[in-house]
């Protein structure tokens, strides 16, 4: 098999899976140490609370948006593999709700302001809105190319943007020094991706144009909603703790914090990008129960030995964290190696959701992760006001193993029961 076969082509499926992996880690990767090296020197920069300051409203700024997917980019993934559909105007359907999804979203940010009162914290709260919108209309082209199973395409677009970001954010920061600065960077750096996409989707540009049947839209909300619901609470688990940390003890605290979740968060894009590149694969096996069975096995030891094996390697590699983004942030030392054990719970919860979503249980795992949700926020609201950080750190972990018990719980489930349908003579 040439290269060419190998890394551009759709042959079978362990190829197939593998191409995926490899560009989506390639791209990923190397994207997100662009973002990642950027982050760490607008903390160096900025400063605790003015880091503090940008995230607090990159989170505030995301919350108006967690509406703006619901959930139709992971159905287009999922809905492309059945051939019984007409793809190209369900496609056409799930652009047009985007669009609308979006524009409310913006809409309630400009409402969202009159909150406000410091001009800086409103202007970055424009501009991350700005970034918010192009970046949403851009994902949803990456998300095409993943139903598709053409990752090598979003390895180009996720290089441009997270190159020019490293490019353009350093050179602004370096020169104005503020967090508009910073917002500027990002907004540039989305559109250079935003406009690529277009280039390389100029193939299946139809696709783009948006329809707006009431049934269709109707159908795709209904399906949608579990999907956007998780993503609220996943919203919850990993972006309220900073809202609620930022109101109750400033964002000087904030901006320690950050440090240590966005280390974290890098970590477990691993396990993020496995089951992405999985998922299109493991969709297609739904009806073979055994198949998926074995996947789920296999995966889940995989992910428990390198979570494992990360937090280890996190805990003891702390220290260096202040000699990288200024000794101002050396309280982030002590909280990142309580912190870093989290993964060990976060890796199997990526399977346990990518297995649930592949059977159609979106709402099943809704109800019970959502009581996980609410957990992590009365732990926040209780914890915080006395240990600070450590509380919001301890909040987290606590509910993200209550996520990793009920979901593993509830895909082994569904797992055993899809295999008891089978016929008596293929469960042996």
């Amino acid at each position: 098999m040439s290269l060419q076969t190998l890394f551009f082509e759709n042959l079978s499926p362990k190829q197939t899976v593998f191409k995926n992996s490899f560009w989506l880690f390639l791209g990923q990767g190397i994207g997100k140490f662009f973002k990642f090296f950027l982050l760490l020197a607008a903390a160096r920069i900025l400063g605790p609370t003015d880091f503090g300051a940008f995230n607090y409203l990159f989170s505030i700024a995301s919350l108006f948006f967690i509406f703006s997917d619901w959930g139709v980019s992971a159905l287009v993934i999922r809905d492309y593999q059945n051939d019984s559909i007409d793809k190209e105007k369900y496609i056409r359907s799930a652009a047009g709700l985007k669009i609308i999804l979006v524009a409310v979203a913006f809409l309630a940010v400009l409402a969202g302001l009159l909150f406000f009162q410091n001009p800086v914290f409103k202007t970055t709260l424009i501009l991350l809105a700005v970034f918010l919108v192009v970046s949403n209309l851009r994902d949803f082209i990456v998300y095409l190319f993943r139903a598709f199973q053409k990752m090598e395409k979003e390895f180009w677009l996720v290089l441009a943007e997270n190159f020019s970001l490293l490019v353009v954010g350093l050179s602004l920061l370096l020169i104005y020094k503020n967090i508009i600065s910073l917002s500027l960077a990002y907004i540039g750096s989305m559109v250079v991706s935003a406009a690529l996409a277009l280039i390389l989707f100029k193939n299946y540009f139809s696709y783009l144009k948006p329809r707006w049947p009431k049934d269709e839209l109707k159908k795709l909300l209904s399906n949608g909603a579990p999907i956007m619901f998780c993503g609220l609470l996943s919203f919850i688990f990993f972006s309220t703790d900073q809202i609620i940390l930022g109101k109750l003890r400033g964002t000087t605290e904030v901006g320690y914090y950050s440090i240590a979740t966005k280390i974290i968060l890098l970590v477990n894009t691993i396990a993020t990008l496995l089951m992405t590149a999985v998922f299109p694969y493991l969709a297609s096996q739904v009806h073979n129960a055994q198949k998926v069975i074995k996947i789920f096995k296999k995966t889940l030891l995989a992910f428990i030995v390198l979570s494992l094996f990360l937090a280890v390697l996190g805990m003891l590699s702390a220290p260096i964290i202040p000699l990288i983004v200024g000794s101002q942030y050396g309280p982030s030392v002590s909280l990142f190696r309580f912190f870093i054990w989290i993964i060990v719970f976060m890796f199997p919860v990526a399977l346990f959701d990518y297995i649930l979503f592949a059977y159609n249980k979106q709402w099943l795992n809704f109800w019970f992760t959502s009581a996980c949700a609410v957990i992590n926020v009365i732990l926040n609201f209780t914890l915080i006001p006395r240990y600070g950080m450590f509380g919001a750190a301890t909040a987290s972990i606590i509910a993200q193993f209550l996520n990793f018990v009920i979901s593993w719980y509830l895909s082994r489930k569904v797992m055993a029961n899809a295999l008891k349908s089978l016929p008596a003579t293929l469960n042996l």
